[in-house]
């Protein structure tokens, strides 16, 4: 596993826990404030928990972390000639602004001068 692999899984995994605590802090806070009453509000967010777990994005999530990343870092050879091509017309806009802008600097110090 990559080293930026796992910093990143290890900042998720972080986040992910910092959360948790916060949510089951606020939960005994209104379990304090509210009593037994509090019962059905673990109740909805435990099987919030449960759902979210089994949602599309948890499971990109799992699979993400489950990846080596060797698929994402192929990049095919059309891509980097795609890349040349553009530099090159790019290079090629900067020069016909330059030669534009100079065109334009001369026509105006000719202005100037009559």
């Amino acid at each position: 596993m990559s080293e930026k692999k796992s910093e990143w899984i290890g900042t998720a995994f972080i986040g992910i826990g910092l959360a948790g605590l916060g949510l089951f802090g606020g939960l005994a806070a209104a379990s304090g404030t509210m009593g037994p009453a509090a019962i059905p509000v673990w109740a909805m967010v435990i099987g919030g928990g449960a759902f979210l777990s089994r949602s599309p994005v948890a499971q990109a999530f799992a699979k993400r972390i489950q990846d080596d990343g060797a698929e994402q870092d192929v990049v095919p050879d059309e891509v980097y000639g795609e890349l040349d091509e553009l530099r090159a017309r790019v290079l090629e806009l900067e020069e016909r602004q330059d030669f534009a802008e100079r065109m334009l600097t001369g026509k105006a110090r000719e202005a100037e001068h009559q």
